[in-house]
């Protein structure tokens, strides 16, 4: 992107505010060189981490983000040999620190929900063992520990004890009575390094020692004493020793930092890359801003906001190009938002490109231009002695030629600053040559001729700035597919301007061959304010609507809740009353055998079993099959469906004439076609073996077993299975059946029979023979 076209559409002004957003000094650098970039996977690639940083930073509690610190500096003073500063050296390990927590961040799920930023801090490399170092050398106020080095620590342990036995030494001679009229102060101070008292100055030859300094009034001396001397010259040694060890310390850290300058240079590139894309992010979230889609050459602005006009006073724009046209011509009156338009269209490309977001409504699409070339207010250049004119077609011509299919061209005011039918018609041959070279354009005009051509050419669209007549003031709303007038009189009434002018103009204004025109403008621009009126009533009668059907449907899926558990409620009622049913008549039959001796026996037995029949006949309420009938195309085989007769669902197999084969689990069914129903919920099947199936479909599916083994469970887990076992035998007239619950503590046993008494169509239970159990098999009668 050419620099002059950054600076016309204010993009210096989005890096400022970006720059502001950005956590350290680096980072700012980089908001400030913000540039677009005009290959698309680059675009697509800033635009993915910006997004990703957005979500992170409204979803996570934490960011990978910490302190650090501008240091390219101090890795080049270490290259060239200078030792580090204890300052240096902690911005350092703070940097290095935060480094290391960017590089760990995205373990774990992160990874997958982040993978550009992931992508980014897994380059990173820890450097523990130079952090270990700097922190194990230096406390947090910068001071080098004592354990920095062995030796360190036994010349700062030596220099303790010397201070000590100076301490005693002084204290001796100040706690001395005959000592005591020589000092101006009983207190020990150092100067020069060197411990001293303070002497009155006219017993300087009473006192044995050195004068090191003295009283601005010259009453007090600051003597050191003989005694001490010795003490303080070994003090003195230590201090240089220690001196000279602190600063081979400091010496080997910062060959330590020379032999990994290439990887830390590195991450800290890494890391402002980082802090870069959460600014950017940051940015987004607060200008309510979105992604905009990529598209191939279509740009479709959805209530995009001009981003450096106030929250309070923008007005959305709506805007598209390169649909069914690739040159808008926006009309209107002054002041009425068509510079802003184009501005607002040529910014938000500009930081879409720069992978920003842009501030917007969600589905808005920006294509990645080559080049965006404007000419926007005026550029007026006093130095070159050039017209207003003469220095729009200079613009113009410098870049004009080179417009093509990819780039986009923003003109404002075309061919104004000359003779109005000169400029008119230079104006629509600029146009037309755009068109010819498929150059998408967004070109701004008061010209009525340029009007007449965009209604006359395909590939041009006209567009205005609506006025509000009634208010003489714009709205600043932007409508496409209609062209607008100045309303330059209605503008001159509303400041001032005398009757008498007024009228004069309007005057000659009907006179104009163009009169007409600007009528036809009108008539249709009223008949865009009534279509957009009735759209919005259409809107929210559609609206109105789809709210009244969703609350149908919620309404309509209650009631089928409802109706499904009143039924499943009954369903259980039913069963119940079926199973206490059996019971009573098994009672009764039993009584009709006991006194059958007088009846046919053939007689009493078709009787029962007529009896059983009708029991087991009895209806149970069922589910309301919803389901849609199958077309006649889909029944083939393979088709998955639903068997209304047995509630289940299973795979076509086979068809023939009105039979279809089901493949439902093991078993295999036929239906006809009028019981199928489309399948709710499709799943892949298994596959079942040739060998298995046959040898599955030897067994009986009604099989029931006469024995339960509980063994091993609690009460309430082994009760629920005694149930459902009672039931299948009872129903299927097995009796007696055994239940193996063991002897251990009893407890099952004992929980097992009790449970069996409740049962009023279980007879008889006692424990097996010893051969078949004995006490941990119960045998129950029916």
């Amino acid at each position: 992107m050419e620099k002059d076209i950054l600076e016309i559409l204010e993009f210096d002004k989005i890096r400022d505010r970006l720059a502001e957003l950005a956590p350290s000094v680096l980072s700012k650098k980089r908001a400030l060189s913000l540039t677009p970039s005009y290959v698309p996977e680059v675009v697509e690639k800033s635009l993915q981490e910006t997004d990703e940083a957005s979500v992170l930073l409204e979803k996570e509690i934490t960011t990978p983000l910490g302190e650090t610190h501008d240091i390219p500096g101090l890795l080049k003073k270490a290259e060239k040999g200078s030792i580090l500063t204890a300052r240096e050296f902690l911005d350092l390990a703070n940097s290095l620190d935060t480094y290391k927590k960017m590089h760990h961040y995205f373990e774990g799920e992160r990874h997958l929900q982040y993978p550009a930023l992931e992508e980014i801090s897994s380059l990173i490399v820890p450097q523990e063992s130079l952090i270990s170092h700097i922190y194990r050398v230096f406390d947090e106020h910068g001071e080098v520990k004592d354990q920095a080095s062995l030796k360190l620590y036994r010349i700062r342990t030596q220099k303790e004890t010397v201070k000590s036995r100076i301490r005693r030494s002084f204290q001796h001679i100040l706690q001395d009575k005959d000592m005591a009229p020589y000092l101006q102060d009983a207190i020990i101070t150092q100067r020069n390094g060197r411990y001293v008292v303070p002497v009155k100055e006219e017993y300087r030859y009473k006192f044995s020692g050195i004068v090191h300094d003295r009283s601005s009034t010259g009453q007090t001396l600051f003597m050191e004493p003989m005694a001490s001397v010795e003490l303080n010259n070994d003090l003195a040694e230590m201090t240089a020793a220690e001196k000279q060890e602190i600063q081979d310390i400091l010496q080997n850290l910062t060959d330590e930092v020379k032999k990994t300058v290439e990887v830390t240079e590195n991450n800290c590139r890494l890391a402002t890359d980082m802090e870069f894309i959460f600014a950017r992010a940051r940015l987004a979230l607060s200008m309510k801003a979105v992604k905009a889609r990529h598209s191939e050459g279509v740009l479709d602005l959805r209530k995009a906001r001009h981003p450096l006009i106030p929250d309070d006073q923008v007005v959305p724009v709506s805007m598209t190009l390169g649909k069914t046209f690739r040159i808008l011509v926006i009309t209107g009156s002054n002041a009425g938002g068509k510079t802003i338009a184009i501005k607002t269209a040529g910014l938000l490309s500009l930081m879409n490109q720069a992978g920003l977001f842009i501030p917007a409504e969600e589905g808005s699409m920006l294509p990645v231009y080559e080049h965006i070339y404007a000419i926007i207010g005026d550029e007026q250049s006093i130095q070159d002695n050039l017209s207003t004119f003469s220095s729009y077609i200079t613009q113009l011509v410098s870049f004009l030629p080179s417009a093509g299919p990819k780039d986009l061209v923003l003109l404002d005011e075309l061919g104004s600053g000359t003779d109005p039918v000169e400029g008119a018609a230079l104006a629509q041959s600029v146009t037309e040559y755009l068109q010819m070279e498929g150059a998408p354009a967004i070109i701004t005009s008061h010209f009525s001729e340029m009007k007449k051509l965009a209604y006359e050419t395909k590939g041009i669209e006209n567009a205005f700035v609506e006025f509000d007549e009634k208010t003489l003031a714009p709205t600043y709303r932007l409508i496409i597919g209609v062209a607008g007038n100045s309303n330059a009189f209605n503008i001159c009434r509303r400041f001032g301007m005398p009757d008498m002018i007024l009228g004069r103009a309007i005057q000659l204004k009907n006179e104009s061959p163009l009169h007409n025109m600007e009528e036809v403008m009108e008539r249709l621009n009223q008949q865009s304010r009534d279509l957009n009126k009735e759209k919005d009533r259409v809107d929210k009668t559609l609206h109105q609507a789809e709210e009244l059907k969703n609350s149908l449907e919620d309404a309509r899926d209650e009631f089928y809740r409802r109706k499904d558990s009143i039924l499943e409620k009954a369903r259980e009622e039913a069963e119940n009353m079926k199973r206490d049913l059996r019971v009573q008549s098994e009672t009764i039959i039993k009584d009709l055998k006991k006194n059958a001796a007088a009846l046919n026996k053939n007689k009493l037995g078709d009787k029962i079993s007529d009896i059983r029949g009708r029991i087991d006949g009895l209806a149970v309420p069922g589910r309301e099959n919803r389901r849609d009938p199958l077309p006649q195309d889909k029944i083939r085989k393979g088709t998955y469906v639903y068997i209304d007769t047995i509630d289940s669902e299973g795979t076509i197999v086979s068809v023939s004439r009105n039979q279809v084969s089901v493949q439902c689990g093991l078993i295999q069914v036929k239906v006809t076609p009028e019981h199928l129903f489309k399948a709710q919920k499709p799943k892949k099947q298994e596959k079942i073996l040739p060998y298995a199936h046959k040898k599955t479909m030897t067994r009986s599916v009604a099989q029931v077993h006469t024995e339960l083994n509980i063994i091993g469970k609690t009460v309430d887990e082994a009760i629920p299975e005694v149930d459902r076992f009672l039931n299948d035998c009872f129903m299927a007239g097995i009796s007696p059946v055994r239940i193996i619950h063991g002897k251990g503590t009893g407890s099952l046993r004992r929980g097992v029979q009790d449970y069996l008494r409740t049962l009023n169509f279980v007879t008889d239970f006692h424990e097996a023979d010893p051969t078949n159990g004995g006490a941990g098999v119960t045998e129950v009668y029916f």
